[in-house]
């Protein structure tokens, strides 16, 4: 790569967010109805734990209840974002597995509207 190159890369980049998150792809490895009877489980962890998730949800596959997942944590270290997911219960419990990513945050839009009398919002 050519000096030009490189130095337009870092003049693009520079005033990116740059915000660096671990993302954590899950993925079914037992039967759904193994599953299904630990979702409410799974659903306390994840809100009991929430200040450690930036953003989190399945993939969706219209009429199938389990598969795969994304969960975007605030993790210092890789270490720390496996212990998070380690303890998940799906997890624990072998019926999910994972693999975790660095991912560094650069560019989009996020526009978020609240309704504080109706504890609502809006994604834009």
């Amino acid at each position: 790569m050519s000096d030009d190159v490189q130095a337009e890369i870092q003049r693009l980049i520079e005033p990116n967010l740059r915000k660096r998150l671990f993302v954590a792809f899950s993925y079914p490895v037992a039967p759904v109805a193994e599953i299904v009877p630990y979702i409410p489980e799974h659903l306390r962890y994840m809100m009991e734990y929430e200040d450690q998730v930036f953003l989190s949800g399945p993939f969706i596959n219209e009429g199938q209840l389990v598969g795969e997942g994304m969960t975007v944590l605030y993790a210092a270290t890789k270490e720390d974002a496996a212990k998070f997911m380690d303890n998940e219960p799906f997890i624990r419990r072998g019926l999910r597995r994972y693999e975790i990513k660095l991912w560094e945050l650069r560019e989009g839009t996020l526009t978020v509207k609240t309704r504080l009398s109706e504890s609502g919002f809006e994604l834009g």
